[in-house]
């Protein structure tokens, strides 16, 4: 026997049918992260093929510097051979000449190509800007001027899951200009920032990690005040070890230039979570030589195309979400446990170790007979003190295991007998 639904009742049958699938579906949709990965990369001067009288030298149409279609179009597929590869939601990109270059960027991508633009470009510009691509639609952007120098910081706001996320597009002053010109810019940003809004800080900012000669660095740890977990911004390159802490090559010396610092509301159980472990740099082999130095865009005695190479920088990413990572409490261990452990089972804390030697680059600690070699330690230890240390990566070196990424969560003075 069948059932029989007059038209009335269908249409109200109808509607409870749908208010009950949108309930569904908001609270399945609610049930599940949305991973969003967020990247930038400075892709070395992209220029269009139009004259426009404000490029560099080198970068002008179809002169001897044999910038020309075939360049153009070899440094096309390059660039967006990595960015395909890293596969990031939001990319920043830094010196791009023009909307044009930009969308010609993005028709390179093929299959690849993002949904949506961004740009910042005015008709009274300097030569190159940065543009962001996304998959995500911004629910607002502006920028903010730097008083005497001509690029800005820009601003994008997000919704991500009802959730806002604030973007700080930078291409801060190269070394060359000094102290006092990045010190503008972390000033600017540091006045900018609300620290009530989740945000990303991310970009080329010409600025090391380490305050280096001539106070090269000052303007992140002394102004901005970024830097280690126990800072009101948290610079993700404490993420990974030491020794891959680079973007840029000048000369032999390898600098983190490139950065993505991020607030820490970010790791508050709320809204948008930085995903644990999930920074670092983009360097597949073709991107790199043998030192592991970026294959740069070359130029002959600087001044012609020679249609090789990518960009003098590397890109770096991070990945987000909007329901809380799992924070679950670092199992403890001892350094004899440690030893036989993998990288996808940390972080782990080892307790109550003293620091039995210190060196100028490592140290060694101990509990009870076992030890262990801190490589490149980013706090400072002391001999004679006992820590507590959060374990976040190890390794091998001439087949003995190290540790080659830590902080320090507590610290105590060792009692000595009367």
């Amino acid at each position: 026997m069948g059932i029989f639904i007059s038209s009335d009742d269908g249409k109200k049958y109808g509607a409870i049918v749908m208010r009950y699938f949108i309930v569904v579906l908001f609270v399945l949709t609610s049930l599940f992260a949305k991973d969003f990965k967020i990247a930038t990369y400075n892709v070395q001067n992209l220029f269009d093929m139009t004259n426009n009288g404000d490029e560099y030298k080198e970068y002008i149409p179809n002169t001897k510097s044999k910038w020309n279609n075939k360049n153009f179009n070899i440094k096309l597929q390059h660039i967006s051979k990595v960015i395909k590869a890293l596969n990031a939601d939001i990319i920043a990109i830094e010196e791009v000449e023009n909307l044009s270059a930009a969308r010609a960027l993005n028709k390179a991508l093929k299959n690849k190509k993002y949904p949506y633009i961004y740009t910042f470009f005015k008709k009274n510009k300097y030569t190159i800007d940065s543009v962001v691509f996304s998959r995500y639609k911004v629910a607002n952007k502006y920028s903010l001027k730097v008083n005497g120098y001509p690029r800005a910081i820009h601003v994008m706001k997000f919704y991500l899951d009802h959730h806002k996320l604030a973007l700080y597009v930078n291409h801060w002053p190269a070394y060359k200009h000094g102290y006092k010109a990045r010190a503008a810019y972390a000033k600017k940003l540091k006045s900018a920032l609300n620290a009530k809004e989740e945000s990303v800080i991310l970009g080329d900012l010409n600025t090391p990690l380490r305050v280096e000669k001539d106070g090269w660095g000052k303007s992140l740890k002394n102004i901005l005040d970024s830097g280690k977990f126990n800072k009101p911004l948290y610079d993700l390159w404490y993420e990974v070890p030491p020794t891959v802490r680079y973007t840029h090559v000048y000369g032999r010396l390898k600098n983190a230039l490139d950065h993505i610092i991020v607030s820490k509301n970010l790791f508050d159980g709320k809204g948008i979570e930085y995903k644990t472990n999930s920074f670092g740099v983009f360097k597949p082999k073709y991107l790199i030589d043998k030192y592991g130095y970026p294959r740069r865009w070359k130029l002959k005695d600087g001044k012609v195309n020679l249609g090789v190479g990518y960009s003098d920088h590397l890109p770096i990413y991070a990945t987000f979400q909007t329901k809380p990572y799992d924070k679950h409490k670092p199992q403890s261990v001892s350094i004899s446990y440690l030893k036989d452990m993998f990288n996808d089972m940390m972080p782990v804390v080892l307790k109550n170790v003293e620091a039995i030697q210190v060196d100028k680059y490592d140290l060694i600690i101990a509990d009870g007979k076992d030890r262990i070699k801190i490589y490149l330690p980013d706090d400072k230890f002391e001999k004679g003190k006992k820590y507590d240390i959060l374990v976040q990566r190890i390794g091998k070196y001439n087949r003995k295991m190290e540790i080659q990424l830590c902080r320090i969560l507590k610290e105590s003075t060792i009692k000595k007998p009367n």
